[in-house]
């Protein structure tokens, strides 16, 4: 695990600072984290602070995805180890557009807007400019909430990404 004090203190501030719309709100469950402690063997103790931050270890990507892609995992369990991943990748000592499996995550968190609706908009960090002080997933983050603004930004209006209203609020033909 990587502990590094700059970013604890940059998140504490962020905590207190930055507003995720409550319609997107989304924490891992208890449940979810007991289940994923156990299959990655990490550990689960009470006083663990966001404990899917604390597990996150680069070194375990390929692990994680495989889990991420199996079909046992529950949507809690999907969106507690989405976390855990996005973590770990700000934690990668080299360029994520250079790692092919950052690109397969962006995808997965593009094809799975709705379940991991509040990770996307959490590291995007929109409430800053973009700097030496937001995240390293942030400007990718940002690209898929500017892509889903209209189902994302309960300010932005009922559109889709292209500027229309979304399929579901379409008039079926009777």
């Amino acid at each position: 695990m990587i502990f590094r004090a700059d970013r604890v203190i940059l998140n504490v501030r962020r905590q207190k600072l930055m507003t995720v719309p409550e319609p997107l709100w989304r924490f891992p469950t208890r449940e979810a984290i007991a289940r994923l402690a156990s299959r990655f063997d990490v550990p689960n103790e009470p006083h663990m602070q966001d404990w899917e931050w604390e597990v996150a270890d680069p070194s375990r990507l390929d692990e994680y995805l495989k889990a991420y892609n199996g079909a046992e995992l529950s949507d809690d369990e999907r969106f507690t180890l989405m976390e855990t991943i996005i973590r770990a990748f700000d934690d990668l000592p080299v360029p994520l557009d250079a790692d092919e499996r950052w690109q397969v995550t962006l995808s997965i968190l593009d094809e799975n807007i709705d379940l991991h609706a509040y990770s996307v908009w959490y590291w995007s960090d929109l409430e800053y400019e973009l700097s030496d002080e937001t995240w390293r997933v942030t400007p990718f983050l940002r690209k898929l909430v500017q892509k889903h603004q209209g189902r994302l930004d309960p300010q932005s209006g009922s559109q889709d990404q292209d500027g229309g209203e979304p399929d579901d609020a379409r008039e079926s033909p009777s």
